[in-house]
């Protein structure tokens, strides 16, 4: 009888102790913290705890469109398009753990953000998956091995592991890397100085003005699509900003008047948005029929509606308005005590006109001319661009031109 009673007893007590270790590991389970969605600013690279196997391609074999849409963006290429090659391994101002940490965030590599990775030209010449693949699948969906979404279902439950994130389809989640400061190399765990790109900031700003869009998705990911276009597309920079020219005689043959006006759409941000090294510049010109330059511009007094910044004397042409966010001392953290530089940038729904006054010699305007206005969009300015050893073409293009003809006195298209 005591032979049976002690198998018994020890049946019991294993049995206790593993519905203990059941209840302590559900305990322990729920004191888990799990892996933050949000990226910060650069300051680490993103851990996600894929299982092996889990790939971009991966993720495409169910979710084709949104897998093909993604291999056309420019988070597939943010570390491995030339531009940027040319500057992460610029040795004054590149080689840094915290450029990677954002363009390819799954980088292995985890040092401080101001220090160069190990292996960093290797992995140019050799383009691991985590390079290549930029802004991914994986970066922005997976967390503790588990596949992040705004919505879990049971089809996407049957394929692998879900957790709920809401904040996934949230500004803030964007603003993780398109929202940053400057580093400095005596903090290089800290920022400084005024943001190097204020996206969510200048998102809440259009917010508090009456704008109606609540998150960055509505515009660079309409419907959910995964093509996320920017600045380097065309159709979404037009939409950005609209550009009229108008030129009119104000003393027949003399002097004329020509006025552009720009205008920014519903946008979220300031035109242009993005990295402050990005502007725009309109550039405007009086020629004549075989494009020779002609007439002598100044500017109206005022310089337009909504333009109260001082107008210098103008040099010719063709006459160049900046549309930009310049940094100065108090920006760079260099010196808190400097006046802010200035931000020139068109703000959501602004209208900005620049007029002209042209001055005519004596019989120079007896035959057709033409107005020309083109706005460029700049990716860097020169002298960047210069030290990157960019050609000017890569780094500007127009986005936008416009032609009014300017007839000599007398002479009208009826007449013609």
């Amino acid at each position: 009888m005591k032979s049976r009673i002690i198998p018994a007893v020890v049946v019991v007590l294993v049995a206790a102790v593993g519905l203990a270790g059941w209840r302590v590991r559900d305990v322990l389970k729920s004191t888990e913290i799990p892996t933050t969605i949000l990226f910060n600013q650069g300051l680490n690279p993103v851990v996600t705890g894929a299982p092996v196997g889990w790939t971009n391609a991966w993720c495409g074999s169910c979710h084709k469109q949104e897998y093909e849409q993604w291999q056309g963006s420019r988070h597939n290429v943010a570390a491995s398009t030339h531009n940027f090659e040319v500057e992460c391994l610029e040795p004054g101002s590149g080689r840094q753990q915290y450029c990677l940490n954002c363009h390819a965030p799954r980088i292995p590599a985890n040092g401080l953000p101001t220090s160069e990775p190990p292996g960093l030209d290797q992995a140019y010449q050799h383009q691991p998956e985590w390079l290549a693949g930029g802004v991914d699948c994986l970066t922005c969906h997976v967390r503790d091995g588990v596949v992040v979404a705004t919505r879990v279902t049971d089809k996407g439950l049957e394929k692998h592991a879900m957790r709920e994130e809401p904040a996934l389809g949230r500004a803030e989640f964007c603003a993780g890397c398109h929202q940053f400061a400057f580093k400095d190399l005596d903090l290089p765990d800290h920022f400084h100085g005024a943001l190097q790109q204020a996206s969510l900031e200048e998102f809440l700003e259009y917010r508090a003005e009456g704008g109606v869009e609540t998150r960055c998705h509505d515009c660079h990911m309409p419907r959910g699509g995964h093509s996320m276009p920017g600045g380097y597309d065309d159709k979404m920079v037009k939409q950005a900003v609209g550009m009229d020219l108008v030129a009119e005689w104000i003393e027949p043959g003399r002097e004329a008047e020509v006025t552009v006006t720009l205008r920014a759409g519903r946008v979220g941000h300031r035109v242009p948005g993005g990295e402050e090294l990005r502007f725009l510049t309109v550039r405007t010109e009086v020629l004549t029929a075989d494009g020779q330059e002609v007439g002598t511009p100044e500017p109206v007094p005022g310089g337009g509606e909504t333009d109260e910044r001082e107008r210098d004397e103008l040099s010719g042409w063709p006459v160049i308005e900046t549309l930009r966010r310049y940094m100065g001392d108090r920006e760079h953290g260099r010196d808190h005590q400097a006046p802010p530089a200035p931000d020139t940038r068109l703000r959501p729904g602004e209208t900005r006109r620049y007029s002209y006054r042209v001055h005519f010699e004596s019989g120079s305007a007896s035959k057709p001319l033409t107005v020309r206005a083109r706005l460029w969009y700049h990716l860097m300015h020169d002298g960047k661009a210069k030290l990157f050893g960019h050609p000017f073409d890569d780094v500007q293009r127009v986005v936008r031109e416009q032609e009014v003809p300017l007839d000599p006195p007398g002479d009208s298209a009826t007449d013609r």
